[in-house]
């Protein structure tokens, strides 16, 4: 299976290396990418052909191609990417618009194309297996969740991109967007969200998110103005679930916690990369010529809503609604 990898910056060095662990069944064939020095490092690293535009793909035999650009550049890159190939995998967030998204999703259905958006929570080990066990009854009805996610100041976007709050959504669609979209992914549409938001010059350093469901309350936390030295300068993230009858806590790492009444048992987990795992996924629909419905374009419709919300509420400081109904087709 021959991949087109569509921009050489972190996130492309990522998904490189995860393909490289998949053996030979996937050869990364391409990259796009215009900085020249970035684009031979990358075919140098991973042998293979550097192109400084996907137009260059045209008429090439392409199964997928991956985009891992910056965030505002998705959405014309996805519609000129389904011009070449059915099947395409995007990093998130999707897009940061109204317009955008639902400009993609009417787009998708005009085409035979199957788009998938990284997720990535959703092929997390420890935070997939928490989810079984919620669904599974194991503590009872969910009543609150806390999840934080915190880091120093990201410094490798080019241009500093991802410190513009126009280009990457700040530190909501960037960051947080993985908790978000968790809990979307575990509980469906919440009823309300507030969210306080502290900036310095108009930079996005700090978040707290209240999600509000009708028998479960939520708590997102997010951070990426913490000092050089928190966590060893590496990310820490946690998730916290209480239910009726028991309690799910996850920080990372090979084991997931449960306690029962007086009893506390550390489940252990298979060690996992899940960028690795949500690429194999991918690469596993585009041989069957499946769908990729556990994170396609428009299963994350609600994460959108919720993340709108969330901005609308941090400049109105007002909770505010937010409505159910999927307006996308499936």
């Amino acid at each position: 299976m021959k991949v087109a990898i569509w921009g050489a910056g972190k996130m492309g060095q990522v998904h490189g290396q995860a393909y490289k662990g998949m053996g030979k069944d996937v050869e990364i064939a391409y990259i796009v990418e215009r900085d020249a020095g970035k684009a031979a490092e990358f075919s140098g690293r991973f042998q293979c052909r550097a192109i400084d535009d996907v137009s260059g793909l045209e008429g090439k035999h392409i199964d997928m191609i991956d985009i891992c650009l910056p965030t505002y550049l998705h959405r014309e890159a996805i519609e000129q990417a389904l011009d070449l190939c059915d099947y395409i995998f995007c990093e998130k967030p999707v897009c940061l618009t109204r317009d955008d998204y639902y400009g993609l999703c009417r787009i998708a259905d005009t085409k035979t194309c199957h788009l998938m958006v990284g997720q990535v929570l959703r092929f997390w080990n420890g935070y997939v297996r928490a989810r079984e066990m919620v669904l599974n009854g194991e503590i009872g009805r969910p009543r609150l969740i806390t999840c934080f996610r915190r880091q120093k100041m990201p410094s490798w976007s080019k241009g500093n991109w991802l410190m513009d709050n126009r280009q990457s959504g700040g530190l909501l669609m960037d960051l947080c967007i993985h908790d978000i979209d968790y809990l979307y992914w575990l509980l469906g549409t919440p009823e309300q969200v507030s969210c306080k938001i502290v900036e310095r010059e108009e930079t996005t350093l700090h978040g707290i998110l209240n999600i509000v469901y009708s028998d479960c309350c939520a708590n997102v936390v997010g951070s990426w103005g913490m000092p050089e030295g928190f966590h060893d300068g590496g990310l820490e993230s946690m998730l916290e679930i209480v239910g009726d009858t028991g309690m799910i806590t996850y920080s990372g790492g090979d084991c997931l916690e449960l306690i029962r009444g007086n009893e506390k048992q550390c489940i252990s987990l298979e060690h996992e990369d899940g960028y690795e795992e949500e690429l194999k996924y991918f690469v596993e629909c585009v041989k069957c010529q499946k769908e990729p419905e556990q994170s396609n374009l428009f299963s994350v419709e609600g994460t959108m809503k919720i993340l709108w919300a969330a901005k609308e509420a941090a400049d109105s400081r007002q909770f505010i609604s937010i409505d159910a109904r999927q307006l996308c087709k499936q």
